[in-house]
């Protein structure tokens, strides 16, 4: 018998390098898998089981295609509605112990719970590539994307969670610069909302900057890894796209647009390869 190799599979053979990455938390994926095989065909159920299987393994993650994992708040309130068994009981029991806190606060904490198992779960991920996978993106609120000591004080809840959390942060100005200080502290980071090619400069600036003055602290880096998200669909769906491209009197038609994402990558790609 000879197992049927995945479109996932496939893709990731094409380059050795290359990391697949979940983009939810991992304690929705049994949740997930299920309802894929139901709606599979009867004859296909057998071999989507298998694939889904070897994509992620929950019971032996290392052994899986999933090379890290990337959350957010709204993909986080999945996993709690996915559970209510697991959820609702334990929700009660911090409303107990916290009883003049606000929605906000109890909403916080839940989300660092949510972070903690999740990236629990893809720990041996990171145990087995000597912290170089593994790492599972841990959001500060959105909301609070133009102040950055706010943004600071939630990113160093959400790191103390795990060594394998990453925290995930705005290309805004004050996330950027966030970036910069986390990268110092020897902190992983995630830049979200990157579409163009200043952000992706900025973003480098600041994550060496950071580089250079953990070294000079001597600060551990064993926890540390740098990544920044292209936001290439949500780029591309932007109005602000269709109106400046009106302004300078040209119509993009959709696969203008897919290929001018690329081109924003590829160019940053060239820049992050520079000496």
């Amino acid at each position: 018998y000879m197992a049927r190799k995945s479109v996932v599979e496939r893709l990731v053979e094409l380059n050795p390098e290359t990391e697949i990455w979940w983009d939810s938390s991992p304690l929705v994926y049994c949740n997930w898998k299920k309802k894929m095989l139901d709606k599979a065909a009867p004859g296909d159920r057998a071999e989507s089981e298998e694939q889904l299987t070897r994509f992620f393994n929950e019971s032996d993650p290392a052994s899986g295609l999933v090379r890290g994992v990337t959350t957010n708040p709204p993909l986080s309130l999945q996993a709690i509605e996915g559970h209510p068994d697991i959820w609702v009981p334990w929700v009660d029991h911090l409303i107990r112990d916290n009883p003049y806190a606000d929605v906000g606060v109890l909403f916080w904490k839940t989300y660092l719970e949510v972070v903690r198992r999740g990236s629990e779960m893809v720990k041996p991920i990171w145990e087995a590539s000597n912290h170089q996978r593994g790492y599972l993106s841990g959001q500060v609120d959105p909301r609070n994307c133009l102040n950055e000591e706010l943004m600071f004080k939630q990113a160093l809840e959400l790191a103390a969670q795990n060594p394998n959390v990453m925290i995930k942060c705005p290309g805004t100005a004050e996330g950027i610069r966030l970036l910069r200080r986390l990268t110092a502290m020897g902190i992983a980071t995630n830049c979200t909302l990157c579409f163009i090619l200043p952000q992706f400069c900025t973003t480098m600036d600041a994550v060496n900057s950071g580089l250079a003055e953990a070294k000079a602290n001597n600060v551990s880096m064993y926890r540390w890894r740098s990544v920044i998200t292209h936001m290439s669909a949500r780029y591309e769906e932007r109005e602000a796209f269709n109106e400046s491209a009106a302004k300078a009197g040209v119509s993009l038609t959709l696969e203008d647009k897919r290929w001018a994402s690329i081109a924003i990558f590829r160019k940053a790609y060239k820049v992050a390869k520079r000496p």
